[in-house]
């Protein structure tokens, strides 16, 4: 993947004192604001409840993965996160498409003495992945919406910024590299152009709770057939 080509393009490298990509701020400005559209948000569903008070996830991990896996929406940010520099500077770092792996799942504690939440998480989802090949797997990781809810909700069809995580999909398309829809297996679907049809495309069976289990990492065929991924392969794609 020609990284320096497509950092270029970043938009995740401008944001707004709100934390907003600039390419998105005209869209929250047609609803009034972030505050506004929040608002929106929470009167449809008073469960949801998005934040900017954290630098948006759009995607985390290293992109020259094998493997991407396509999720839903980063969640509520840990409100310890910025009391460390070391876990603003990873963040960034982040942003910039320069991590060569999760930095949420490197362990960090915080000054609170607390992990990023997403170091539980990975651990959970990943465990079985991880007795496979004695380590982490490595992963590339892509949101449907970049920035932090309390949970999924109904989101943008069009943002702007999406464009970005799209052509990145697209490379990774054309690497012929691994590609995992987690959650939002339809949206998904419709928001990529020729996704459905790739040959290296699977989902989870289950995908409630999005557990990356051999058993649970699936890929259906055009007659309908289940085929899952063997220990073979995943030590192919996961290895570092």
């Amino acid at each position: 993947m020609n990284l320096e080509h497509l950092k270029k393009t970043n938009p995740w490298l401008s944001l707004t004192k709100d934390n907003i990509a600039l390419c998105d701020e005209e869209f929250f400005r047609q609803y009034g604001g972030v505050d506004k559209y929040c608002e929106l948000i929470h009167k449809k569903d008073k469960n949801v409840e998005i934040t900017f008070s954290c630098v948006p996830e759009p995607f985390s991990g290293n992109p020259q993965s094998k493997v991407f896996c396509l999720n839903k929406n980063p969640g509520k940010p840990d409100s310890c996160f910025f009391a460390d520099d070391s876990f603003a500077e990873a963040s960034f770092k982040n942003l910039r498409l320069e991590q060569d792996t999760c930095f949420w799942a490197e362990n960090i504690l915080n000054r609170c003495g607390k992990q990023h939440d997403g170091v539980k998480w990975l651990k959970v989802r990943t465990d079985s992945l991880e007795k496979i090949l004695d380590a982490h797997p490595d992963i590339f990781f892509i949101e449907y919406f970049p920035y932090h809810s309390s949970k999924g909700f109904a989101f943008p069809r069009h943002l702007p910024s999406y464009e970005f995580s799209n052509c990145l999909i697209k490379e990774a398309m054309k690497e012929e590299k691994l590609i995992i829809i987690m959650r939002e297996k339809k949206e998904w679907l419709d928001r990529i152009d020729d996704l459905s049809d790739y040959q290296h495309l699977y989902t989870l069976k289950c995908a409630q709770g999005g557990y990356l289990t051999p058993k649970n990492i699936v890929r259906i065929d055009k007659k309908g057939k289940e085929h899952y991924l063997s220990e073979k392969a995943i030590k192919e794609y996961f290895e570092i």
